[in-house]
Parts: structure tokens; sequence; C-alpha cells
């Protein structure tokens, strides 16, 4: 649902510079899009050589290369362990990065070892690397509904995951959280430990039950090294109604249907992808700036 996609600076720089081109990609990556760029290198490096690619520009192809450079890495996804040789090509390095720990697909302006992981100009657009869905579904089965936001769980930092009945108490609710994070775990090659996971939900179930059950039952669901901060919220008079169910991340979000619990044989699990606006409209009332008050101080579980 969301991808990771490494970008040559200069291929970038060639798109921002043809009118047509820029506003074609312009519209396809971005917070609320399903392509997100790759932070390879790492951005002081990446920025460098867009800068060196840029050099020379006209006037007025310059205010197309900067929209274009802000909107790349407003939201990056985020790699570690990687090294990088300057004595080489970018796609060189690339290349030997996606061996590694493979990119949903590279984008260069040359492949001259035919790699099939690359796409270059002319096949970009044709390509189903380059196809994405924004909406989709499942079976509303655990497992199934892990491997259809696998993209973003993988690829994301921060995770929060939005439900107001969420009950650690039922297996509905935790076989999912399982999967979620199992999910995120396994399929991390080249990414860092997720900096945050949260739970967001109401207040309906009583305080000392909602804490001793998550004490209780959740433990055993994080993965090694992780920790999930649960958060529960009261609405305000005359304020926001907390309704909706989302996962929401730093590289984007999607609102799910009916719920992030798993279901009955035959039943659906569907998510479409948050767009710009709505998403930051729900990231700010969750986690910038809360449209809603705390029950009670957050409940932090680890790996039992």
């Amino acid at each position: 649902m969301i991808y990771e996609y490494a970008i040559e600076p200069a291929l970038a720089v060639a798109w921002a510079k043809h009118r047509n081109e820029f506003e074609y990609y312009y519209e396809k990556f971005g917070l609320g899009q399903p392509k997100i760029m790759s932070e390879f290198p790492k951005f002081k490096n990446w920025r460098k050589q867009f800068r060196q690619a840029a050099a020379g520009a006209q006037d007025f192809e310059v205010q197309r290369i900067t929209a274009l450079f802000n909107l790349l890495i407003e939201r990056r996804i985020y790699r570690d362990g990687f090294s990088y040789d300057g004595t080489v090509t970018w796609l060189e390095n690339a290349e030997k990065e996606n061996g590694r720990c493979p990119f949903h697909t590279i984008l260069s302006a040359e492949n001259p070892r035919k790699h099939k992981g690359i796409l270059t100009p002319e096949a970009i657009k044709t390509s189903v690397l380059w196809k994405t869905e924004e909406q989709d579904y499942c079976a509303r089965m655990s497992l199934d509904m892990a491997k259809l936001v696998s993209p973003m769980l993988s690829n994301c930092f921060e995770l929060y995951f939005i439900d107001p009945h969420f009950g650690p108490e039922n297996f509905r609710h935790r076989r999912p959280l399982e999967a979620f994070l199992n999910e995120m775990a396994v399929n991390r090659c080249g990414k860092p430990f997720p900096n945050c996971i949260e739970i967001h939900t109401s207040n309906k179930a009583d305080s000392v039950f909602f804490k001793d059950t998550c004490q209780e039952k959740l433990p055993k669901l994080v993965p090694s090294g992780y920790r999930v901060r649960l958060k529960r919220w009261v609405e305000r008079p005359s304020g926001e109604k907390f309704h909706q169910r989302f996962i929401l991340s730093d590289i984007g979000g999607v609102e799910v249907d009916p719920g992030l619990n798993d279901g009955k044989e035959g039943e659906s699990f569907k998510v479409m992808l948050l767009k710009r606006k709505m998403f930051e409209k729900h990231w700010q009332y969750f986690i910038i700036a809360p449209a809603f008050d705390l029950a009670e101080t957050p409940l932090e579980i680890r790996k039992a």
C-alpha cells in the first residue's frame, strides 16, 4: 500500500526540467501517495548529488526543481546498516544495496547491467512495479490483514493503530495485533528499529481491568526489543467523535473497515489510502495536537 522507491538524484532533476514530466511525477510521490522515496544514500549525500545535477539549470526550471525536491524529501523511508562507495555511481551502489535488502524498485536514467529491479524512463509508466493500489481488501483473517498492509508496516519508522473498540481481553483483537507486529519485525531488512508503536483506543473499559489485561495478555505478542504504548482517549463535549479506525505512520496511513479485529470466514477487511488532506487531519487529531483528552497515563508494554 505504501512502497519504497530508490530514486537516482539526476533522474529526479531531469523530471523537474520538463514540465509534463514534472507534473506527472509530482502527483505520484509524497504524503498521501503509495510511492515514497527511500533515503538512499543518507539525506546529506542524496541532496548533494541532487544539487550537483541541478547546477546550471535555467531560471524557469529552478522553481520546479525546488518543488519536486521538497516533495520527495518531505517524508522518506529510512535505511541503516548499508555502506556507500563514493568512488562508484549512485546506480552501482543502489544495485549493491538492493542485493542486501531489496527496494520495491530502483528508478534510474540507465540500466547498463539489465537489472530486473531497475526501471528506466521509457519503462516506468507501464511496469507492474509502478502500478500501486490505493485501496484493497482481503479476508478478515489476521495473517491476511497483516500481509495486505505489509509494505507500510515494514517501511515505516512510527506506527499508530487507531481503534476505539480495541479490547486486549479479546482474541479477535490480539490475533491481528500480533500479526501486524510480527509482519513489521520480520520484514525490516535494512530498516531501523521502529521509533514508536502506539495503540489508541477509547476509555469504555474499566481502567484497572484494561491495565491488568494488557499487562497479562500483550507482552507475549510484542517482538523482542519492541515497545508498544497504549493511549485511551476521552471525547470532549461538543468535540470530535472517536469512531473511525486507522493505521497511521510517518510515511502515510490507511483507513480500515470494519475494524482492526479479525472476523469470521467470508468477511472482508478493507483498506483505503488516506490522501494528504485527510491524513494530515487525523495525524493532527491523534499525534500532533490531540482532539481528545487522555483518560489516564499511557501504558507501555514490552516483550515478556
